[in-house]
């Protein structure tokens, strides 16, 4: 792809972006990721979670069809939030704590690997290349930070704990968007 191209491209996508949060379906506090890891011109963002706590209903929360989530936030969580959830389920429930998962486009195989190098550096280590594309090629972005278990009691504590990794996840986020954005290397045409 030709570089007049790619950024006809990457305008529609971060037109698309800003679209997105006008209508709320951006997660809170999302762009200050997002400016940073679009900033250098071969990345242009397809998509994102900040990070997500989320009560889930059914046999396993992995079960997409027969199973439904009654309970998401992108925010820390209190005991009380907790609870009145536990609360108002009779079913099976699951408490799920997934981190930050950013997807990205570069039409660069040299700008890919060094994107990935730096999330592996920022604990993003479950990341990789995903699709390879004369529009772009995949980067999936996902970091290690994961909670999942069934909700059967409350332990004292238990909103301290998902609101830490929580904000590990952010924490990590944040490290890799400034590493993209301060170190772009071939995502930086010259």
């Amino acid at each position: 792809m030709r570089l007049a191209e790619w950024e006809r491209y990457k305008k529609s996508l971060t037109s698309q972006l800003r679209e997105e949060r006008l209508i709320g379906y951006l997660d809170p506090g999302a762009e200050r990721y997002l400016e940073l890891l679009n900033r250098p011109l071969l990345i242009a963002t397809t998509s994102s979670c900040t990070g997500r706590i989320t009560v889930i209903e059914g046999e396993w929360h992995w079960l997409r069809d027969e199973a439904r989530i009654v309970f998401k936030t992108h925010e820390p969580v209190s005991e009380e939030e907790l609870r009145r959830v536990r609360s108002r389920f009779s079913g099976r429930l699951w408490l799920k704590l997934t981190g930050p998962i950013v997807h990205l486009r570069t039409p660069s195989l040299r700008c890919a690997a060094r994107v990935l190098s730096h999330a592996r550096a920022s604990g993003f280590k479950h990341s990789g290349l995903i699709s390879l594309s004369k529009r772009g090629h995949t980067v999936e972005l996902m970091s290690g930070v994961q909670l999942a278990f069934p909700l059967l009691s409350l332990p004292e504590g238990l909103a301290a704990l998902l609101n830490e990794a929580l904000l590990e996840g952010r924490r990590r986020l944040w490290e890799l968007s400034r590493r993209v954005a301060e170190d772009p290397g071939p995502c930086e045409p010259s």
